[in-house]
């Protein structure tokens, strides 16, 4: 009973350590999850311990069978990253009575249990009263915040809730079961299960190329332990006797725990790769590097694909509605040359040229040309997206704007089309021009942050901002706070544009806030495009 109960433990302390690691060495935080699974390690060791044949390690498992109150510090801790917590008050008075409780249970180790017959100490019930108390706290958090949250993150708030209600449930079945003498591994069956609907949160917190390359690395490091924990059970069989204890005692067991073992310290084992990997080879790319390069050209390629398809249905429809168009030009032409009324003309030809200018920027959207990189100076392309857009606007632009331009040119060279980059700015300088039109002092600021390897370029206008009704979806496609009437009507793809031009050149844009209180464009590009990056881009030209 005592070597099954032990033993159901190893996966236990396997999986809370492997989310562990892989939390904090490949996602740097969230330090919740990161305490929670940590602590759930902990605990499970020390019950590992508890039972061990050696006298002086089963003490010292008994007496530090108390750190499992961290449990419940780090869940809270977990509940209130999720929640977006301001005040963690409460957060460090949890873990201040974890310690207390650990440090009791040291000092006096038969408080939880009797270091001999395992039944309840004096403290085993008001311990457990007090634990069942304190998790209410961080179920009270996820409920409350679950009633606003967004579909996505509700998602998120019922897996670590289901988390914590079936891991709760089995640790506090685990306890009693102990304090009865009653050595099943029922309670840590449950445990298991709340460390495998953990992973889905951590899962779901990432987003795009970053989910996959999670998931590739829980993948990658499960089979990396098997096939491991394989070919040392594999040398232990050739080279050793068959008197060998670990073979003769436990047999295929020995391999399971093996593979537990690898499984566990498999990022450990990645990220030293990695360390050593940059320190010794000349080039610096590693196994991440390319697992989050390859992800990421997956996207790209779906991406492209859907863009093929939109690119032929964009074709099509360029192709039906041009030549309409170039009728009615040549019968306006006609008309103005008979005497028409020129009021009526020129409301037909800006009638014309908007659909004509829409068709443009539609196939600009489904058709994506390739991209022809060269070094591009970032100052000097500015400067010319500012002339190109105040001359595209002519007289609807406003008059006295006041341009702050803080670009270190001799630090704003990146290899980029320079085509597509200008596009990007004229876009946004012409929505920037467009939305100072009634603004009595006229600003504009263009700001950039050069990094060794990126460069981030901020473009904001003193403007009357952004419609909330559409800030979240300002980067899709036919979305625009712009009126669809009148001289600068909105057609909504210039941003959703811009967005894949940025995002081809493997930077990323977003809305944010500026001291000019308008509307505030951030995006960063890399300084050199990485070459699985540059090949896909000259390789992949726009559809047909």
């Amino acid at each position: 009973m005592h070597s099954l109960y032990a033993y159901s433990l190893i996966p236990v302390v396997a999986i809370s350590l492997l989310l562990f690691f892989t939390v904090v060495l490949r996602h740097r935080g969230p330090w919740g999850l990161a305490s929670y699974c940590g602590a759930t390690a902990l605990w499970g060791l020390n019950l590992l311990f508890a039972f061990s044949p050696s006298q002086s390690l089963s003490d010292f498992g008994l007496r530090m069978s108390a750190a499992g109150a961290f449990v419940v510090a780090g869940y809270l801790h977990a509940a209130y990253d999720l929640t977006d917590q301001k005040h963690y008050g409460l957060l460090w008075v949890a873990y201040l009575a974890a310690l207390t409780i650990t440090i009791a249970g040291v000092t006096f180790p038969g408080l939880l249990y009797d270091p001999v017959s395992l039944a309840a100490g004096p403290m085993f019930w008001p311990a457990m009263a007090l634990a069942m108390t304190a998790s209410m706290v961080p179920f009270w958090h996820l409920a409350r915040a679950y009633l606003d949250a967004d579909e996505h993150k509700k998602m998120r708030l019922q897996y670590l809730f289901a988390a914590g209600f079936v891991g709760y449930a089995g640790a506090w079945t685990n306890a009693v079961m102990l304090a009865h003498d009653r050595l099943l591994p029922y309670g840590l069956f449950f445990v298991l299960a709340s460390l495998l609907i953990l992973a889905r949160v951590v899962q779901l917190m990432e987003s795009g190329a970053q989910r996959r390359i999670f998931e590739r690395s829980l993948l990658y490091s499960a089979l990396t332990a098997f096939l491991s924990a394989l070919f040392l059970f594999a040398a232990l069989l050739f080279l050793a006797d068959t008197t060998e204890p670990v073979l003769r005692d436990y047999g295929l067991s020995a391999f399971f725990l093996l593979a537990m073992a690898a499984l566990a310290f498999e990022p450990v084992r990645q990220q030293l790769q990695e360390v050593l990997g940059r320190t010794l080879s000349r080039d610096k790319a590693q196994a991440s590097d390319l697992a989050k390069a390859l992800a990421e050209q997956e996207e790209r390629a779906h991406q492209a694909h859907r863009l093929a398809e939109l690119g032929t249905f964009t074709s099509a429809i360029a192709h039906e509605v041009r030549n309409p168009l170039g009728v009615l030009t040549a019968n306006l032409a006609l008309l103005e040359r008979s005497g028409a009324d020129t009021e009526i003309v020129d409301d037909m030809r800006r009638q014309i040229d908007r659909a004509s200018h829409f068709l443009d920027d539609l196939l600009d959207y489904g058709r994506p040309s390739p991209l022809e990189l060269r070094m591009v100076s970032v100052a000097d392309t500015v400067e010319l997206a500012r002339s190109s857009a105040t001359a595209a606007l002519s007289d609807e632009a406003p008059d006295g704007v006041r341009w702050h331009l803080d670009i270190d040119a001799d630090d704003s060279t990146i290899e980029a089309d320079q085509s597509q980059l200008l596009q990007v700015f004229v876009i946004l300088f012409e929505n920037a021009l467009l939305a100072l039109t009634d603004s009595d002092s006229p600003e504009i600021a263009v700001t950039t942050d050069a990094g060794d390897d990126t460069i981030a370029v901020e473009v904001a206008d003193s403007g009357p901002g952004i419609d909330d009704a559409v800030a979240d979806t300002l980067f899709e496609p036919f979305v625009t706070s712009r009126k669809r009437e009148g001289k600068s009507q909105g057609t909504g793809l210039g941003l959703a544009i811009a967005r894949n031009i940025i995002e081809r050149h493997g930077g990323h844009i977003e809305l944010t806030d500026h001291h000019l209180g308008g509307a505030c464009f951030k995006f960063e590009l890399p300084r050199h495009q990485k070459v699985l990056a540059a090949a896909t881009a000259s390789r992949n030209p726009s559809p047909a």
